[in-house]
């Protein structure tokens, strides 16, 4: 039994990673507001491959996916963890995503998806 390929044009081999690392900036209170640029990324990002799991604008009916809204918008590590390597029912993302989309993600899920 053969499966169809899935693939997407925005599967193909992530980015490496930005210059800086972007898991070394700092955390919670300390942690610039994202740029606008970075927000809308994130955004596009989410809406692309996470909504459908996590809800659109991160509203979701409380599945199995984590309510977004409530994930402590100052703990970066966590988040770039649980996405890169998966987390329960969540596959990891590390062979789809870079390191700076998955920045770009984070900047969209701590302002709550507000700007």
């Amino acid at each position: 039994l053969a499966y169809p390929n899935f693939a997407r044009a925005d599967d193909a081999a992530p980015a490496k990673l930005p210059p800086e690392n972007v898991l070394s900036a700092p955390t919670g209170k300390e942690e610039p507001k994202p740029t606008q640029a970075q927000f809308d990324e994130g955004k596009r990002i989410f809406q692309n491959r996470c909504a459908r799991c996590h809800g659109w604008n991160m509203v979701n009916l409380g599945t199995i996916a984590f309510d977004l809204r409530q994930f402590p918008h100052d703990d970066r590590v966590r988040f770039f963890h649980s996405v890169t390597y998966g987390k329960k029912s969540m596959p990891s993302w590390k062979d789809i995503l870079s390191q700076q989309d998955i920045a770009n993600i984070w900047a969209y899920v701590r302002t709550g998806g507000k700007m």
